[in-house]
């Protein structure tokens, strides 16, 4: 069915000045053109801090904005909010509420998933000296203490005795969260987990996407980092030119290629426990994220948040792009992404 008088889809962004516009939409939106023109046709663009849109025609609202919203960007939350009840009025269905947008600080985050019985980090949000203090004893071992609103895992510090906590008291000028470590590594080492397994020798973390009931594997890291992020997986150090003309020589070729192949295994592979991370995401009100999560010895998982301001380069430009098979990776992942955004078309509207 063609674009018209209905079906179009909404996309609420921040205006100009307003906030961060979510980094993955320019590749998605680029890659819709190519693939997918009906869909990109019905497409309709809307900035906070303009006047209201009218939804004559709209039949999907997507609030495609910075998180946690309420917290970070309340001018856009005021109007996103109104935008969502004029749709609910309307009976038209929206895809990451503005409400679910605000949900996602660390701290809560943390204690909507423990109510839910979700298997996760305990995270205390602390702002002053005596609060960071009572905190760090009462989660009962090392904690990582980081920004309680954002995602990026830099300036995130580690807390393991009674000198470093009294030392990261007196920086204390903002919110922040108190992390329990979990180390999933040092449970593979006690499990008995062969010692040339890469889960016994790094750290990990994987990250799946997740569309309303949908999932789809995105990608392995691993690290001698506690706390795994792309600047310090084995990847982005592999990456360097140094490096590249070591494993040239054989240099620690057979470890680069057993995680090359781990991360592709995973990508190939339908996401386990799916239900759990579908379960996590509708949790915070959310219905679009990506999470990221270790995987333990005996299978299960732990998360460590839901991340709904993702990022997923092009192609070309993401980490060992030619060796990870990165183009048609990422390719698959906007595909699907797609497909997902036209089933979320009322059943009329998407055949």
């Amino acid at each position: 069915m063609a674009a018209g008088s209905e079906g179009n889809i909404l996309f609420v962004t921040h205006g100009a000045g307003r906030g961060r516009i979510v980094p993955t939409g320019d590749v998605f939106f680029s890659r819709l053109k190519v693939r997918d023109p009906e869909l990109a046709a019905r497409l309709q663009f809307h900035q906070t801090g303009t006047p209201a849109p009218s939804l004559n025609g709209v039949a999907l609202a997507v609030f495609w904005l910075g998180d946690p919203l309420r917290q970070k960007y309340p001018d856009c939350y005021a109007d996103a909010s109104a935008i969502a009840r004029d749709a609910a009025r309307r009976g038209i269905p929206v895809l990451n509420h503005p409400d679910g947008l605000s949900n996602t600080t660390k701290a809560v985050q943390s204690e909507i998933w423990m109510k839910a019985g979700l298997p996760c980090a305990p995270v205390a949000c602390v702002s002053t000296s005596a609060e960071l203090t009572d905190a760090f004893a009462g989660m009962d071992g090392p904690c990582f203490l980081r920004g309680n609103d954002t995602h990026a895992e830099r300036e995130i510090r580690m807390l393991c005795a009674p000198k470093q906590v009294r030392a990261a008291a007196e920086a204390i000028c903002n919110p922040v969260a108190l992390v329990r470590i979990h180390d999933v590594r040092a449970e593979y080492r006690r499990a008995g987990t062969p010692a040339s397994s890469l889960y016994s020798r790094f750290h990990h973390k994987a990250r799946a996407f997740v569309f309303q009931g949908d999932v789809k594997s995105s990608h392995l890291f691993f690290s001698h980092h506690l706390a795994v992020g792309l600047s310090n997986s084995l990847f982005a150090r592999e990456e360097r030119p140094k490096r590249r003309l070591l494993r040239k020589i054989g240099f620690r070729k057979q470890l680069f290629n057993d995680m090359i192949a781990e991360d592709l295994r995973y990508f190939r592979t339908p996401a386990a426990h799916r239900n759990v991370l579908v379960k996590a995401v509708a949790a915070l009100g959310l219905d679009v994220a990506a999470v990221d999560y270790s995987i333990r010895p005996d299978g299960s998982l732990i998360l460590w948040e839901a991340n709904p301001y993702f990022f997923l380069p092009p192609g070309e430009q993401s980490v060992l792009a030619d060796e990870r098979l990165a183009v048609a990776r990422v390719n698959a992942s906007l595909d699907w992404m797609a497909n997902c955004l036209w089933a979320a078309l009322p059943k009329r509207l998407a055949s």
